[in-house]
Formats: structure tokens, C-alpha cells, sequence
């Protein structure tokens, strides 16, 4: 009998590889304001070890990258076995299988993604990276892409510029579109805590956004145009009490 760690790691071994791979419409990628998520989740590895000094207290962070076959929703878990997807809980993440890269995209993730410390990562791959159609060296690799470029632009800096103080939603987009271009609004969403922080931001992405340079023409438009869940004004949160 096949003693349960090592079928994981054969299970890993093979993900995605069974069942047909999904047709892939469109992206979501998600990136995180840590400070705001923190206040929310205090306890985990990466929030008791975040310091103002930090990348992840000053710059967006990775969430994840989503395969999406339809507006507003898409395929996950795909040929990944029952008792892995059992797995697939905040207190058991770290019992996944973990992701196949090289030791410079791991490390490059470490800092882009603070909850690698919580295992994040193996999630992430899980219920999204199965469903991308390539391993995941090339997700992760294209997740970072995406998101330096995304960091690059004045949207990411005006969110940085604004630490400890209230914008307005309007005030992202209209830096959103100087980098995009005009009604390229319509791709983002803005995500806030209860308490009215940021805490993310989710940008629709066409398929071919994963060749090439960033840029407007990779923005993803069809279906109805996501809803910001943010009040009018909201709060950039900085790290610490």
C-alpha cells in the first residue's frame, strides 16, 4: 500500500495532467494589500512577521492568478484527486502537495506572496494553477510577471503614495486609466474590508496577457463589469497597530 505522503507527491506529480484542461477565456489576477489583511488575520506567519520596512507594507502583493471560462467565475481543482481537495483548507494547506518550481521563483514568490508562509502557494496551485493549462514554473512565473508590471504603473504607485491616508475609488481609476487607458476601469475591481480598507484589487485579464508586455489591449471586457466593493472613501491602511 502506497503510504499517504508519497501518493500526495505522485498526486502532484500529475496535476492537471488527467482530464481535459478547461477553455480558458480570460484571467483574474488578484493582488493583496497586506497591511489591511492583517488587520483581519493578526495571527498568521506573515502578518506577526510583517514590518513597515517591508515590500509587503509599502507595494501590492500576490494573491493569486485565476483561469476564468466565463464572466465572474471559472474551473477549479482540475484532475485533482477527492482526498488532496480535502486538503484544501487554511489549517491543512501546508499538508498539500507543493508546487514544482525553480529556487529562483520560489524565492522571487517569497517576497511577492507574504502568505507563502502560510502556504498560500500550495492553495493558489491547487484550485486555480491545475486549472492554467501549464506547470507551475510558468504560472507562478507569469503570476510575478504580471504582477511586477502591474507595480510598475502610476495606479500601483498612487496606491503606495496614499499609505495612511483616504482616497477615493474614483481617484484609483482615473490613475488606473493614465496607465491603461480611457474606460480600461472596467476590468478593475476594488475590494474593501469592513472597515473600509483597501484590502485587494482584481484585474480581468485576456488569455494572451500571458505573452508578451502588460498592457491595455490585455485588459478583459466582456461580461458585465465587475463591481467595486468599496465606500467612497476608503483608507490606505499602513503596517503595524
Amino acid at each position: 500500500m502506497t503510504p499517504p505522503r508519497i501518493a500526495l507527491a505522485l498526486a502532484a506529480a500529475f496535476l492537471g495532467a488527467c482530464g481535459e484542461a478547461p477553455q480558458i477565456t480570460h484571467y483574474v489576477l488578484a493582488l493583496s494589500w497586506q497591511p489591511a489583511f492583517c488587520e483581519l488575520n493578526a495571527r498568521k506567519p506573515e502578518c506577526r512577521a510583517l514590518d513597515p520596512s517591508d515590500f509587503a507594507a509599502t507595494h501590492l502583493t500576490v494573491h493569486g492568478l485565476w483561469p476564468n471560462d466565463r464572466p465572474n467565475a471559472g474551473p477549479s481543482y482540475c484532475g485533482v484527486d477527492e482526498e488532496t481537495r480535502a486538503l484544501d483548507e487554511p489549517k491543512s494547506w501546508c499538508e498539500l502537495p507543493e508546487p514544482e518550481m525553480s529556487g529562483k521563483t520560489r524565492a522571487h514568490l517569497a517576497q511577492a506572496m507574504p502568505g507563502v508562509l502560510s502556504c498560500l502557494d500550495r492553495h493558489e496551485w491547487i484550485k486555480h494553477g491545475t486549472c492554467a493549462g501549464t506547470g507551475a514554473e510558468r504560472y507562478f512565473g507569469e503570476t510575478l510577471r504580471l504582477a511586477a508590471a502591474v507595480q510598475a504603473t502610476a495606479f500601483a504607485q498612487a496606491i503606495s503614495a496614499n499609505v495612511g491616508r483616504e482616497v477615493t475609488p474614483e481617484q484609483l481609476i482615473r490613475a488606473f486609466e493614465a496607465s491603461y487607458g480611457a474606460g480600461s476601469g472596467k476590468a478593475l475591481t476594488l475590494v474593501c474590508s469592513d472597515r473600509g480598507d483597501l484590502s485587494e484589487i482584481r484585474l480581468a485579464l485576456q488569455a494572451s496577457a500571458l505573452e508578451g508586455e502588460l498592457d491595455g489591449g490585455d485588459l478583459y471586457f466582456d461580461g458585465p463589469a465587475p463591481e467595486s466593493r468599496c465606500p467612497k472613501t476608503m483608507r490606505i491602511d499602513a503596517a503595524g497597530p
